[in-house]
């Protein structure tokens, strides 16, 4: 109960948590594939990019949390 009401009331950080994970996952497996496909200028290209875009969705909602928790 007195954990409870150390949390902000706004914002569902638990979802925004279980969505930053999702990015991270999404980015590791881009970085997996760049990785693997190392020898192709193209596919690497390609998965660099994708990694770039998980970690700005990271990014987002770290500063999103941060923002609410300052709040």
């Amino acid at each position: 109960m007195f954990f409870g009401k150390l949390l902000p009331q706004e914002g569902n950080f638990f979802e925004m948590i279980n969505e930053h994970g999702k990015y991270i996952a999404e980015g590791s497996r881009a970085f997996v594939a760049m990785v693997q496909a190392f020898d192709d200028a193209t596919l690497r290209a390609k998965h660099a990019a994708e990694v770039n875009a998980a970690e700005k969705q990271a990014d987002r909602i770290t500063a999103e949390v941060n923002r609410l928790l300052h709040k």
